[in-house]
Order: structure tokens, then sequence, then C-alpha cells
């Protein structure tokens, strides 16, 4: 599976979480999301996971579009997170 995070962009009141982050990650790859703590890593991946919703941006798991409402699609359509 492909997973591509394009133009993710998350707001909370008072601060930008995350702003346009584009993340691609193809099937067996091995990633890792470095930064100082409040630098929107847990926040990208509670998007890609269903917990939170983008402001702006799409996700797309091998080319198609996807706009998860919850962690119970994301995981329906494959995604897994620990």
């Amino acid at each position: 599976m492909k997973v591509d995070l394009r133009g993710i962009t998350k707001r909370f009141p008072g601060v930008v979480a995350c702003d346009g982050v584009d993340l691609f990650v193809a099937s067996g790859e091995v990633h890792a999301l470095l930064g100082e703590n409040g630098a929107g890593k847990s926040t990208l991946m509670n998007i890609l996971f269903g917990l939170y919703r983008p402001d702006e941006g799409e996700i797309a798991l091998d080319r198609e579009q996807h706009r998860f409402r919850s962690p119970a699609d994301a995981i329906a359509a494959g995604i897994g997170m620990v």
C-alpha cells in the first residue's frame, strides 16, 4: 500500500500544529518522524489514523482519496497505529 499525505494542515486555537505537510510512504518502507515537542508529529499521525480531521490537505491510499471520520475508518482501510 502507498500512503500519500499532501498539504496537511491542522490548526488549533492559537497554534498551527501542521502546516502544509507532505509525507509519502510505500509498502515495506520504514520512516521515523523526528522533531521537537509541539512540532506536530502526533497530530499528523492522529490525522492519518482518523482521530483528527485535517483543516486542509488530502490523504490517499494507493492513489484513492480517503477522509477518515474515525479510527474505525482508518483501520478498515488498512491503517494501524501503535
